[in-house]
């Protein structure tokens, strides 16, 4: 099924999340909470089974999948505080979660195969891929090829049948849900799957009639879990920079308004609740940096809280150098990631490896120079737009295109926003989001230990100061050249180019160096002990 064209608040300022990783925190939470919902009963066991080759092999610990996935296993969302305690809350509920690595192919980076059994020992098992930001999909249950994202309800309807008998069984699904958000069949040794998607809930007697025909042997419905459901039938005002660009010269708009216009038509909500909800996007992320900046908070990783302590030498010894808006900008951008490192309550923006930039880039710097809640809003659309219009049907994941495409990006969406606050016309923030492209084209995913601490912590700070220093280039008069279309695509093209041992599996990179070596060591010990 093709992807749906992408929500700022699904896929740019969310989701929220208890840290550290949108890919291998949220993202398990979510595989775990859908894949719960497909067995009827009460859930007894679960095994988790990650490819060798893949993303998770060395990093699943440090970065907390295992957490995450028993969180969403015991019906619970990402945000949920008592991710933090999962092991403990599943011995409460009497859940076993066993984790292995096995030798299947990694046929994407993110690959997990969970088999599920209940207390009356029925089984169902399910191939998932988390796909970077924390959007996940879920590949295959029992063998049945489905596709499945968390932004519907789904319909599960289990066959006897044979596959002429279960596309006509589809073409009556369809009659009944004739609104739906897509559909699709799966026949495998003389029985089937059907899955019909709606962003509505399923009227429960039509369920039961369903359940009544010849050769239906379960039904099942799941819950969706991503804030903004599926929309594939709406019309967007522009899907690229080029045509987001022509909206803005003919209408006069300014990008944080083409911003509410988009995600309007794309969510089908309301001016109010749009803007409501980015409200409620810069408060969470305000209160996720002020409360790390105190210092008091545990990593349990590789380093200590620093943000603090870069803030107080910036703004008061007189030895630092004056950054000016960045004293607070950098401090801000560390500080976040510090609180999403100690397992916080933090926004994917776009992903939790980039979660520092947008609050350092753009709320740190309004902060600083004392703006309004409304303008704050405002520069949190410019940079939500630009992030919608890069993307197009890429998702922003390491995993595929490595550091670029999580901090680096990052830094465009914030210097695009920032230079709409200097009073940039729309045609100037894409070229500085542009310019800010171009500065880290090719950066690699290389988390040590398995942490999204070094270097991702630096990363995300020198990437609040791309963002700032891009801006004020453009402003000045200086011109990248390379419409922002293009540089985007290269930066997706680029990623697939850089070898896997390069995209976040700590196979190369400072992962590699004696001393990431011997940090993972002492991680690992710390790990077990958890």
């Amino acid at each position: 099924m093709i992807r749906q064209n992408p929500s700022i608040f699904n896929d740019i300022v969310g989701p929220t999340m208890i840290g550290p990783s949108s890919s291998h925190t949220c993202g398990p939470s979510r595989i775990g909470y859908l894949s719960q919902q497909l067995l009827p009963g009460t859930l007894k066991k679960c095994t988790i089974e990650f490819a060798k080759d893949g993303a998770y092999t060395l990093m699943y610990k440090g970065q907390r999948s295992d957490m995450g996935y028993v969180n969403g296993l015991l019906g619970r969302r990402p945000e949920d505080p008592r991710l933090r305690d999962a092991f403990n809350e599943a011995k409460k509920a009497n859940v076993e979660v066993d984790f292995f690595i096995s030798d299947f192919p990694p046929v994407v980076p993110n690959i997990s195969h969970l088999t599920l059994e209940n207390t009356v020992g029925e089984k169902v098992v399910v191939y998932s891929d988390s796909t970077g930001g924390g959007t996940v999909k879920l590949l295959a249950i029992d063998g049945f090829e489905v596709s499945i994202v968390g932004d519907c309800y789904e319909l599960i309807v289990r066959t006897d049948l044979d596959e002429v008998h279960n596309q006509q069984l589809k073409n009556h699904l369809v009659s009944l849900f004739e609104k739906n958000e897509g559909t699709s069949v799966s026949t495998v040794n003389g029985k089937g799957l059907l899955n019909i998607k709606q962003h509505t809930p399923y009227n429960q007697s039509v369920l039961e009639d369903i359940k009544k025909l010849d050769g239906v042997t379960r039904v099942v419905v799941m819950e969706p879990i991503l804030v903004v459901p599926s929309n594939r039938n709406t019309q967007f005002p522009f899907v690229s920079a080029q045509e987001m660009l022509a909206v803005a010269k003919e209408t006069g708009k300014a990008l944080w308004t083409l911003g509410i216009d988009y995600e309007m038509a794309r969510s089908g909500w309301t001016y109010n609740q749009v803007w409501d909800y980015m409200r409620y996007v810069v408060e969470t992320m305000e209160t996720s940096a002020k409360e790390a900046l105190k210092g008091d908070i545990d990593m349990a990783g590789i380093i200590r809280p620093t943000a603090g302590k870069v803030e107080a030498y910036c703004k008061t010894d007189k030895c630092a150098l004056d950054m000016g808006v960045m004293n607070t900008a950098v401090a801000w951008g560390m500080a976040t990631m510090e609180y999403s490192s100690a397992m916080g309550v933090v926004l994917c923006a776009p992903t939790g490896g980039s979660a520092g930039i947008f609050p350092g880039a753009v709320l740190g710097v309004a902060n600083h120079l004392n703006l309004s809640m409304d303008e704050k809003i405002k520069m949190m659309f410019v940079t939500s737009v630009i992030g919608i219009v890069m993307s197009k049907d890429c998702n922003y994941s390491a995993e595929l295109y490595g550091c670029q495409v999580e901090p680096g990006a990052a830094s465009a969406m914030a210097a695009g926003a920032l230079t709409y606050y200097m009073g940039g016309t729309p045609e100037q923030s894409c070229m500085a989001a542009s310019c800010a492209l171009q500065n880290i084209l090719g950066t690699i995913c290389d988390p040590v230990a398995g942490l999204v601490q070094i270097p991702c912590i630096n990363r995300n700070a020198m990437s609040v100061g791309n963002a700032i220093i891009s801006a004020n280039m453009i402003m000045g008069g200086f011109d990248p050249l390379i419409p922002l279309d293009q540089s985007a695509e290269t930066l997706f093209r680029v990623g697939k180019q850089l070898p896997s041992e390069l995209r976040c599996t700590c196979k190369g990179g400072l992962c590699t160096t004696p001393c990431g070596e011997q940090l993972a060591r002492e991680q690992d010990q710390r790990d077990n002990n958890r």
